[in-house]
């Protein structure tokens, strides 16, 4: 049997491996990946997550919106809306940091648009109430959403078509993730660190 060996393409590596700056289609593909997978009570780490400072947010997204939130110099709302993430950060006006995170899966929710997100056991658009509970189990608390001015009415809570929260809680409970669904779909994903709402939220600003 005669063998043949064909020269190298010009400028390919003799290893195989991609030229240096390159890089290969599957470590790409995992990156990519890795931007787009939420980690339950954290967000996605490098991206967008709880702890954050804004400042870093902010360089990972330079055309983000960002506004006071109710005027407080102490909190702000964080609106990318092409990239389907809204952010509320607090702290000291000089320091803020990412609290709450949300993700965007279906349709356009307060001016932000669709993200393609998916958690790392697997919820994200397309995912039903039967997808959630059969990655999650039963939520910690369970609360039906209401149009904002709606007066409460009965049976509001099995309405299909009123956005429920299914709340997880993390160990210890510091942090709450709600998946937001709307006609049993999962529609949004949203992480808390509650002790720092709550501080600068909820009870408002703090005292001088």
């Amino acid at each position: 049997m005669l063998l043949i060996l064909l020269p190298a393409a010009p400028g390919a590596p003799a290893t195989g491996k991609p030229p240096a700056g390159e890089t290969s289609a599957p470590a790409a593909g995992a990156a990519a990946d890795a931007a787009k997978t939420i980690e339950l009570h954290a967000g996605i780490p490098g991206v967008a997550y709880i702890g954050q400072p804004l400042a870093d947010l902010l360089k990972k997204f330079p055309g983000a919106e960002v506004a006071q939130f109710a005027g407080q110099e102490d909190a702000a709302t964080v609106k990318v809306p092409e990239a389907g993430i809204s952010c509320i950060a607090v702290g000291a006006p000089d320091d803020l940091k990412v609290a709450s995170v949300g993700f965007n899966l279906e349709g356009i929710y307060e001016g932000i648009g669709e993200g393609d997100f998916r958690t790392r056991e697997g919820i994200g658009k397309g995912s039903t109430v039967n997808d959630l509970l059969g990655a999650y189990g039963p939520p910690v608390e369970l609360v039906t959403e209401r149009p904002r001015g709606a007066a409460p009415r009965a049976g509001a809570k099995d309405d299909p078509s009123l956005p429920q929260k299914y709340q997880y809680a993390s160990d210890g409970g510091a942090v709450r993730t709600y998946f937001s669904v709307e006609n049993y779909r999962v529609i949004r994903i949203v992480v808390n660190d509650l002790a720092p709402l709550e501080q600068h939220i909820v009870k408002g600003r703090p005292k001088k």
